[in-house]
């Protein structure tokens, strides 16, 4: 399948600066990237509500010491065209348990923003080039037409990623307080074999029992 004339154009306008955001880098070099939230807004403007998928195929933990670091792998598809992009997000603040969801989450947007890169400008192709030339002050990328109420599958497929995400929460928020006297094997057991959770909740599930364990049982010692 093919994008329409009103998309592919939509793809090739210059990328507004005033999405560009800026941090430091190595070397003391400025780098410049666009938001996880615009990229996802951009994809649902140019390619509809339900329009695009993104998959996240991979995510491993590669450093537990201090910072915790993941990389993820993640897919975008559109139209029938899959691209695939790698990212890294890092920890640093708050719990053990805290990092690693922070981590995660930052592994997947930087992939999924990589991913989507591929396509085009609108989601900061256009970066990539040092001269920046398809970057300007005040660009009006032209909208691709999206239907201003999104289809009933999307909006079915929403409400279970809010239900899905309330109830990863529920669970974190319960594990916080468990007691010595938890029988923690069962609890594991029934995340993993959770359908309603992604493997990246998953993982974050079970780090939050694995510091809370550790807390009983600190908890416990001190006691005695």
């Amino acid at each position: 399948m093919s994008f329409s004339t009103e998309q592919a154009e939509a793809l090739i306008q210059p990328l507004d600066r005033k999405h560009v955001k800026s941090r430091s880098g190595g070397g003391n070099r400025q780098l410049s990237y666009i938001e996880g939230w615009h990229a996802i807004a951009e994809a649902n403007r140019i390619f509809g509500f339900g329009g695009w998928t993104s998959e996240t195929l991979q995510m491993e933990c590669v450093c537990m010491e201090g910072t915790i670091s993941y990389i993820a792998k993640v897919r975008v598809t559109v139209e029938g065209i899959s691209r695939e992009g790698w990212g890294a997000g890092h920890g640093r603040g708050g719990s053990v348990g805290d990092k690693h969801e922070s981590a995660v989450k930052e592994a997947e947007t930087d992939a999924r923003k990589r991913a989507l890169m591929t396509f085009g400008n609108q989601f900061g192709l256009a970066l990539y080039d040092k001269e920046q030339a398809n970057v300007e002050d005040g660009s009006a990328a032209k909208s691709a037409p999206v239907k201003s109420e999104p289809p009933a599958e999307y909006k079915r497929e929403a409400v279970v990623a809010v239900d899905t995400a309330k109830k990863a929460k529920d669970w974190k928020d319960k594990i916080k307080t468990l007691g010595n006297d938890t029988d923690w094997s069962t609890i594991e057991v029934h995340i993993r074999q959770d359908k309603d959770f992604n493997q990246s909740q998953i993982k974050v599930l079970l780090q939050a029992l694995s510091d809370a364990k550790a807390r009983a049982a600190e908890f416990s010692n001190v006691k005695s």
